[in-house]
């Protein structure tokens, strides 16, 4: 009995020690958790529970929108009405509820903060103090309205196309407008630069010794992106970028509804329907390329040079695009400080929005008027450069080009093909002039 006794006297102060020691790591606990994360000595600013009143959204943004569209339009880059069109396509995705304990912030401030994000560049802490808003809740917001614009734009703005028809209307405009017939797009790629990531060590840096993730679009006659990959790491070049997404499989396999190859205007030899790059990419069947500088040498210079000049011309597309896109969404200009899949949501938001732009009539005319593009005057040979060159900043950057590629004889002799088209029944009347070589 009196072993008994003894085992449970010493179960009992074994259990009083392991309680004593347990209730001095909580207090020590405790205490590292107030000084780590002190207590707030309010729940919310006096300046910023005064908000629905001072803020930037209920203030100027309000009297712009009856006083003055054109510097609202500048300020968020579209219409008092179509942001507030915008504001209830994104409501059921973005809108929170009101508690008893405080208001919620409305889906309008919170679209109005993210627009001026991307049109201007300004960092969180700027726009916290302009709208009244806490920096963590604006990070939090940006983030999510861009996600939600993408989510209910991407179906109509930015969507590939999938039918005979529709291919054979981007080939009709391109054509019309640029004279360069069964084009379906220019292609293009840019480094999208970004702060480097945590623990992702050399993944993001790329050839110009900076991170990055890669954009690689199709832009259409009307500088509408109809094709995007984003979000490649910055180590990989226009080459590998294409090799690795899902527009060359689909080119090659003719898994999609791109029509058959059909005659040019004039000729009764048909010709693929193509995409148009730069050198940076390789020469195929469905992708042309200008010749390179040492092809220019010999009896075919002058059909050479023209076919570049003609390619040129719809290049341009894709360059006035991408120098849109600085311009007006300013976030563009320097290395976003956002992790890739941040910055990605927050390319696609902006690609989104800027084919919204494009489409609508009036926005349009006021997003891009002519003098912010590079345009050409084929009367007089001169070429004109747009305003977005004027402010281009750095951050967006040109893929590197991959040398030495060796192409196959067949698409070699289709760009011929192109050459001889384009000097003998698709020629336009001003093309010699603006190569600078005599008829």
């Amino acid at each position: 009995m009196d072993r008994v006794n003894r085992y449970y006297n010493d179960y009992i102060n074994y259990l009083n020690r392991r309680r004593r020691a347990t209730a001095i790591f909580g207090l020590i606990l405790i205490e590292e958790l107030r000084k780590r994360y002190p207590e707030r000595s309010v729940w919310i600013h006096h300046y910023i529970a005064r908000r629905d009143r001072l803020g930037c959204h209920n203030t100027l943004f309000l009297e712009l929108s009856t006083e003055n569209p054109e510097k609202y339009r500048k300020c968020l880059r579209m219409s008092p009405e179509m942001f507030q069109w915008l504001a209830d396509k994104i409501r059921p995705l973005v809108e929170k509820q009101d508690t008893h304990l405080r208001r919620s912030i409305s889906v309008e401030q919170r679209l109005s903060i993210t627009l001026r994000h991307l049109a201007t560049g300004e960092t969180q802490e700027s726009l916290h103090f302009q709208f009244r808003v806490g920096q963590s809740t604006i990070s939090g917001i940006i983030k999510e309205v861009c996600e939600a614009l993408y989510t209910v734009l991407k179906g109509t703005y930015l969507r590939f196309p999938e039918s005979h028809e529709e291919w054979q209307n981007i080939a009709f405009e391109c054509g019309s407008r640029w004279n360069f017939y069964n084009c379906i797009g220019a292609m293009d790629g840019k480094h999208i630069l970004i702060e480097p990531p945590i623990k992702s060590g050399s993944t993001y840096y790329n050839y110009k010794c900076q991170f990055s993730i890669v954009l690689l679009a199709i832009v259409d006659a009307g500088l509408r992106f109809i094709y995007v990959d984003v979000g490649t790491n910055g180590r990989i070049g226009d080459k590998g970028v294409w090799n690795k997404c899902s527009m060359k499989t689909y080119l090659e396999e003719n898994s999609g509804n791109i029509p058959p190859p059909c005659p040019l205007p004039g000729s009764e030899k048909n010709f693929p329907f193509v995409i148009v790059g730069d050198e940076g990419f390789a020469l195929s069947s469905r992708v042309m390329i200008p010749f390179s500088k040492e092809h220019l040498r010999g009896e075919r210079t002058k059909a050479r040079r023209i076919f570049n000049y003609r390619l040129s011309r719809v290049r341009r597309c894709s360059e006035n695009a991408f120098g849109l896109i600085v311009n007006r969404f300013q976030i563009l200009r320097s290395a976003m400080r956002y992790d890739p899949d941040a910055a990605r949501s927050v390319t696609l938001a902006i690609l989104c929005l800027h084919n919204l732009l494009r489409t609508d009539a009036l926005g349009r005319k006021l997003y891009s008027p002519p003098e912010m593009l590079d345009r050409e005057d084929e009367l007089t040979g001169i070429i004109h450069r747009g305003g977005w060159r004027e402010e281009m900043g750095n951050g967006l950057q040109n893929l590197g080009h991959q040398g030495g590629n060796r192409h196959a004889a067949e698409p070699l002799q289709l760009r011929e093909d192109w050459a001889d088209y384009f000097n003998g029944p698709g020629a336009v009347p001003w093309q010699d002039r603006m190569i600078a070589i005599p008829i």
